[in-house]
């Protein structure tokens, strides 16, 4: 058989097509009531499964357009939504014509079972004598219907926000912590700099007990080797030497030197 999907989600429609084609079936579709309506008007279709929250026309308004219509009134109708689903949306759907109401996702056994259903029974609604169907009721319900259906859409738009407001203001929060705590590390991080560096000075400078030969002032250091100051010190500091000579020494070799001329002298 040819049956027409309507259905404004792609993937849905996608869905049903691989269901109904692995039974054998051909498959239509249309994206919402209009479109629907289009495809009715130039190829012969078998029956329908259609959503209801759809853009442009919805899945009520076509049942009851093809309910009224002369020419498609035996149609056989299945609503298939995830959306609609309370008594009153059953209720409205049977009172315009639905031969079958289905909640997504349905099996695919139960779907195909229940479109054998309904085209089996299509016979018996041509042939029987359509009722008047009270149109003020059916708006009633209609409008209600939507009511209800945007009051529940609203209720969730309002969750969903006091949700993303609380997620809001927790991730204001852990900013502000972040950034307390960075702060505070980069404290830190500039304390143990100084104190690295303070550190490394102090590496430079001589300091402790350094053991010292009391007859040619040398140094050990930590190998053992002995070094005369001067090259101990030019090692472990960056001090530089300047030569002189101070004053006590300068007395010393003065007198030195004297005595050395007085003896140069007695000498023949």
């Amino acid at each position: 058989m040819n049956v027409l999907i309507v259905d404004d989600i792609v993937m849905n429609r996608k869905l049903l097509r691989v269901v109904l084609e692995a039974e054998g079936h051909q498959v239509v579709e249309a994206a919402d009531g209009v479109e629907a309506l289009q495809v009715l008007a130039r190829e012969k279709v078998d029956a329908a499964i259609s959503d209801i929250l759809m853009p442009n026309m919805d899945g009520f308004r076509l049942c009851h357009e093809i309910r009224n219509s002369e020419q498609f009134h035996a149609l056989p109708f299945i609503v298939y939504t995830a959306t609609y689903n309370s008594p009153d949306d059953v209720r409205l759907a049977q009172n315009i014509g639905a031969d079958k109401y289905l909640t997504k996702p349905a099996p695919a056994a139960l779907l195909l079972a229940t479109l054998e259903e309904v085209v089996g029974q299509s016979s018996t609604r041509a042939a029987a004598i359509v009722p008047k169907v009270d149109e003020s009721y059916v708006l009633k319900q209609y409008s209600q219907a939507l009511v209800n259906k945007l009051e529940e859409k609203n209720a969730e738009l309002q969750n969903t926000y006091a949700v993303m407001e609380r997620a809001h203001q927790r991730i204001l929060e852990l900013n502000d912590d972040l950034e307390r705590r960075v702060n505070e590390r980069t404290v830190e991080l500039e304390a143990a700099n100084r104190e690295l560096s303070r550190a490394l000075t102090e590496v430079k400078e001589l300091s402790g007990l350094l053991p010292i030969c009391s007859y040619c002032k040398k140094i050990r250091d930590d190998q053992t080797y002995w070094h005369s100051i001067e090259d101990y010190i030019v090692h472990h500091t960056k001090a530089q030497f300047s030569h002189s000579i101070c004053p006590e020494c300068e007395k010393r070799v003065r007198a030195e030197l004297e005595v050395l001329k007085a003896q140069m002298g007695k000498t023949p």
